[in-house]
């Protein structure tokens, strides 16, 4: 039998391919391997975990004065100062942010803004010991916000906001707002003399909020002596001014610390203090600065109204034509008159002599009563020369003047604060004068300065004052004329009829009544009803005498 000898590779083939397959696993795990190595090693995270907390800060009556804060290390790696940074970040509503950052130290309570560790015995911060942060910049109302840093790491290890403890924080006012004329939507200027409302939106983030407890201070009133320059309460209830009840907005309005006539103009730029205080007598205070302008549509009319120009050109004012002259042997309401600019002196001298009519009204505040030292002086161009003619009294508008129609004024000149002729239809009347003659007063408008009150006539005769000399003997000459209001003035904002009893009473004035003399309230208890010394001069006009 034969045998035959052949080479058989099936074998040699699967030993290459399994020593393929090996040298492939390796280089492509080598490569694997590499790639892996050069990834860069990461850097060790601090894990930090803290309790926040922040409480408000208040003085002895209650009101926040800033906050103090607290943080508690539970858990995480120990801080140290060298490279730990706590960042204080605060808005106060739309106002532009501020930040305070803090090295780690140990507590120091006589920095500016203390702050530090509270526990342990050194500067590093572990587990379980607090830090804290007192500011008094800042209230729990403000927007705060706490980041913890390591600057060696760039690397923010905690952040929070902070919130007050619940039932520890205080109202809030969201806004506040005066208005002129409540009864439109928009918000209108608040006009000098014209009243005026005020408003304040009030929250509280602990809802216990006391509604009784919201109070403003018109700062305008004080050194008055009246109710109206202590803190008046701000109502939500729902009735006048008041628009809805329990919505939030708190109202003051339509009492007589804000009706007519007040504000006065200046007024504009001060300020109102306004607190809240809720049921835990937490207190917020806030300011208000009100802005009055001047009254634009007094009496109707669209002309401004100068309302503190007044005071310096004189309460009382004449206009050209509101002057004329009569003869003492008729009566003063005679119809028969003359215009003094240009005169012959025997019209002046003429049928008893020459009585001078001064039709005046008060433009300003104060109504204001003359004294037997009224005069008009008459001083000529021609030479140093001059002479006084005096007021007198209006007794009897139907008798003849140097008959009874006209008086000497009541007083003497060792004694001439005496107002009893202001006191119309008392009996007994002046000087033996009708009850019914007109007061000399010149009373108030305090809706409308530029109208002004009620004119009065004074009438002047009398050569000497408190007297019945008269008449004066005019030659030919020109005079001017300067007209001399002597008296006082009342309180401010009070009429005439609520001097004398026939109204109303807003400041509690004691003494009013139809025997109303200023002279007896100098020295009122309360401020506002005080009375003062007034006089003015008036240059006038020019009378020519031929």
């Amino acid at each position: 039998m034969r045998v035959l000898i052949r080479r058989d590779v099936s074998g040699v083939s699967e030993i290459v391919g399994t020593i393929l397959i090996l040298m492939i696993t390796v280089v492509l795990f080598s490569v694997i391997i590499l790639w892996v190595g050069n990834f860069p090693t990461p850097t060790a995270q601090n894990r930090l975990d803290v309790l926040a907390q922040m409480e408000p800060i208040y003085n002895g009556f209650g009101v926040e004065i800033g906050v103090n804060i607290t943080l508690v290390h539970r858990g995480g790696e120990a801080l140290t100062p060298g490279p730990t940074l706590i960042y204080v970040t605060s808005q106060r509503g739309a106002g532009p942010r501020q930040t305070d950052f803090v090295v780690l130290h140990r507590w120091n309570g006589f920095l500016a803004t203390p702050s530090g560790l509270l526990d342990g015995s050194d500067s590093v911060w572990e587990i379980g010991e607090r830090w804290a942060y007192k500011n008094f910049a800042l209230l729990t109302s403000d927007t705060i916000h706490i980041a913890i840093v390591d600057t060696l790491k760039s690397t923010v290890l905690w952040d929070g906001s902070m919130n007050a403890v619940q039932g520890s924080r205080p109202p809030v006012f969201v806004d506040k707002w005066a208005d002129g004329v409540p009864a439109t939507d928009l918000v209108d200027p608040v006009q000098a003399n014209s009243g005026f409302y005020l408003y304040a939106r009030v929250a509280d983030p602990d809802n216990d909020l006391n509604p009784a407890m919201v109070f403003a201070t018109i700062t305008g009133w004080y050194g008055s002596g009246t109710p109206c320059e202590a803190p008046l309460q701000m109502r939500d209830d729902g009735i006048f001014p008041d628009a809805v009840a329990l919505d939030g907005v708190f109202t003051i309005g339509g009492s007589v610390c804000t009706n007519r006539p007040f504000p006065p103009l200046s007024w504009s730029g001060s300020i109102i203090l306004m607190n809240a205080t809720d049921l835990r007598g937490h207190q917020t205070t806030t300011r208000f600065v009100l802005d009055v302008v001047q009254q634009t549509s007094g009496g109707g009319g669209t002309t401004k109204i100068p309302s503190e120009l007044w005071q310096y050109i004189g309460y009382v004012q004449i206009r050209t034509g509101e002057v004329w002259t009569t003869n003492l042997n008729s009566p003063y309401s005679t119809t028969t008159t003359y215009q003094p600019y240009r005169i012959t002196k025997d019209q002046l001298n003429g049928n008893g002599g020459a009585l001078f009519h001064f039709k005046m009204a008060n433009h300003g505040n104060t109504t204001i009563f003359i004294d037997g030292w009224t005069m008009a002086y008459y001083k000529s161009s021609q030479s140093s020369s001059g002479f006084p003619l005096f007021v007198v009294a209006p007794c009897d508008a139907t008798k003849p003047a140097n008959a009874g129609g006209i008086g000497a004024y009541p007083g003497t000149t060792a004694n001439p604060n005496d107002f009893q002729y202001a006191h119309g239809g008392v009996t007994p009347s002046p000087a033996g004068c009708k009850s019914t003659t007109p007061p000399s007063v010149f009373d108030i408008n305090p809706l409308d300065q530029e109208v002004g009150g009620t004119p009065y006539i004074v009438l002047v005769s009398a050569k000497t004052p408190f007297s019945s000399q008269w008449p004066q003997q005019f030659g030919t000459d020109s005079l001017f004329i300067n007209i001399l209001l002597s008296g006082m003035a009342g309180p401010s904002n009070y009429t005439y009829q609520m001097l004398i009893g026939a109204g109303s009473n807003p400041f509690g004035c004691s003494g009013l009544g139809p025997a109303y003399n200023p002279i007896n309230h100098l020295a009122d208890p309360i401020t506002a009803c005080r009375s003062t010394w007034y006089a003015q001069v008036i240059p006038f006009i020019g009378m020519v005498v031929y």
